[in-house]
């Protein structure tokens, strides 16, 4: 079994219109096509033909569904992080104790060099195949972000999110950026994003399964070399 990986081919030419330091992009194929992406999941048993089904770590407290927070929920996630120009880059992804909001576990991904540079964070650590969760009911994504770079030229130019669904006959929401609810996302401060879902489902998000949500993915794309730590914290369904 295979995570879902339909998206991945295009986020490379997602973000290089933000860098002008490279050759133009026609789309697709764009320079540096993704080689890599989700691995292959260790093996599980044969998947059955049940409906999706919510994580049992997912904490609902009225108006807020709690999905992932390092500490007491989400505890059965599992993630994978990639890079394409694998001569030049290095990326890894796991949970890193004590630097979350006020002190927590946070999600950490480290990156370094140039190309496209991903990662997911799998809810359930891709099983069963049909898990899921139910985020029809809610009116946003909500989670916590911090960005900390080497140097204002290490960090990021461009930084996009996009979910994954396990329903196989649906596909991944449209690629959202980041600083269009956070500018000063690269600052090294936490900061709240809240992207209504909505946004999610719009144009290339419109046959996202919001009843199977599975995996919450991050990726940039540049020319040049970045070298920088992505925290995550956080991560929920709200009703605004």
């Amino acid at each position: 079994m295979t995570p879902n990986s339909r998206t991945l081919n295009a986020y490379a030419c997602l973000a290089v219109l933000a860098s002008v330091s490279t050759v133009g992009c026609l789309c697709p194929p764009c320079p540096g096509a993704v080689a890599a992406g989700p691995p292959a999941a260790a093996a599980a048993p044969s998947a059955s033909n049940a409906a999706p089904v919510a994580s049992a770590a997912a904490a609902a407290v009225g108006s807020r569904l709690v999905i992932w927070n390092g500490d007491d929920t989400g505890g059965g996630a599992q993630g994978w992080a990639s890079c394409d120009k694998t001569a030049e880059c290095k990326t890894k992804l796991g949970p890193d104790s004590g630097s979350g909001v006020n002190g927590s576990t946070a999600l950490k991904f480290h990156a370094e060099g140039p190309g496209w540079l991903g990662m997911g964070w799998n809810l359930f650590g891709w099983y069963p195949e049909t898990a899921g969760i139910d985020i029809s009911p809610f009116s946003h994504l909500a989670f916590q972000i911090r960005v900390d770079a080497k140097s204002t030229e290490a960090a990021p130019e461009y930084l996009g999110l996009a979910l994954a669904c396990s329903n196989k006959g649906a596909k991944d929401t449209a690629d959202m950026p980041i600083d269009k609810y956070v500018k000063a996302f690269a600052d090294g401060k936490w900061h709240k994003v809240e992207i209504p879902i909505s946004a999610l489902t719009k144009g290339a998000g419109a046959k996202f399964d919001l009843t199977s949500f599975w995996e919450f993915r991050l990726h940039t794309w540049t020319g040049t070399p970045k070298n920088f730590d992505i925290y995550i914290d956080d991560i929920a369904a709200e009703k605004q």
